[in-house]
């Protein structure tokens, strides 16, 4: 086979692969959700919150639930951004049907890991809802490893394993969701730009 004749063979496996796969994934945002995670977990950490609590603990739900809302919007905004930025320079279109199925797959484990979380803090097991949120968000990374860049079932996988983890040692749960939220994406950020990004001007 003719070395042109190669080089169309690779060209048309990668119009497929950008037809059926979200590639715009970029560095930049899980470098800015990293460093999210690691802000929320110092605030937490600097509140010194008992997360034993009981029915008459003094505990601000009020504060959490902020918290919470403002780093998922803080994250997801940046991340966002990133990526659209990133998918200008590809000269590609964001929101397509590729997205929408990645979206859709990726929504659902983590509608039902907040669902439980909500679950678990009504019956006043706190100290779970974090193992829970990296548990599922790493489930919710293995559902769409199929529809975007391979480095994500790696990540997905040790999202899973953190999660397990803090649920065996709950007493450091504070410190596997910093490591899990935190260090694993700003690694794999710097990963996905130095491998996908760095070129892209």
């Amino acid at each position: 086979m003719s070395t042109k004749a190669i080089e169309d063979l690779q060209q048309i496996k990668a119009i497929m692969e950008r037809s059926t796969k979200f590639l715009s994934l970029s560095g930049w945002s899980g470098i800015w959700v990293g460093i999210c995670g690691l802000l929320a977990s110092g605030i937490l950490y600097s509140w010194k919150m008992d997360f034993n609590y009981t029915e008459n603990s003094n505990y601000s739900a009020f504060n959490l639930l902020a918290l919470a809302l403002v780093t998922l919007a803080v994250a997801l905004g940046g991340g966002l951004y990133f990526t659209i930025q990133k998918t200008k320079k590809q000269g590609a279109t964001f929101f397509n049907k590729v997205t929408k199925r990645l979206l859709l797959r990726f929504s659902f484990p983590l509608l039902i890991g907040g669902i439980l979380c909500v679950i678990l803090y009504t019956k006043f097991l706190l100290p779970l809802t974090l193992p829970s949120t990296i548990l599922f968000y790493g489930l919710a990374l293995y559902t769409i490893q199929e529809d975007t860049v391979k480095e994500i079932k790696t990540m997905a996988l040790l999202e899973i394993l953190i999660g397990l983890l803090a649920f065996c040692f709950v007493d450091y749960s504070l410190l596997f969701w910093a490591f899990g939220f935190g260090v694993i994406h700003i690694l794999y950020g710097i990963i996905l730009w130095n491998k996908y990004d760095k070129e892209l001007k």
